[in-house]
């Protein structure tokens, strides 16, 4: 994926910028998988967030993170995403969305 830095936040113009809205996006992850709390430089038992990844057609692997854990759709499901957004440094970009749902 070509990168660029566009400011400090997360948007969904960057998410457009790095995915083709054309093609459709495939599950790879069968289960979330939690992203724990660090305190003095250890886990802790408190879960922060859920990942999952995800291709597409042209693009590299991605992960999303999601508040909360989500049900995933089966491996290689065509799915959408609810309220996804994506920060870009200057060589990564970060994906988080509210959910995913499969498409029929």
């Amino acid at each position: 994926m070509r990168r660029k830095n566009n400011g400090s936040s997360y948007s969904v113009e960057a998410v457009w910028e790095n995915l083709d809205k054309s093609k459709p996006i495939y599950s790879l992850s069968t289960e979330p998988v939690a992203q724990y709390v660090w305190e003095d430089g250890k886990p802790t038992d408190k879960i922060a967030s859920y990942k999952a990844g995800f291709t597409q057609d042209g693009a590299e692997y991605f992960q999303v993170k999601f508040p909360k854990k989500v049900t995933l759709p089966k491996y290689m499901s065509v799915v959408t995403f609810d309220n996804i957004t994506a920060f870009q440094t200057r060589y990564d970009v970060y994906f988080k969305a509210d959910d995913v749902k499969e498409v029929k």
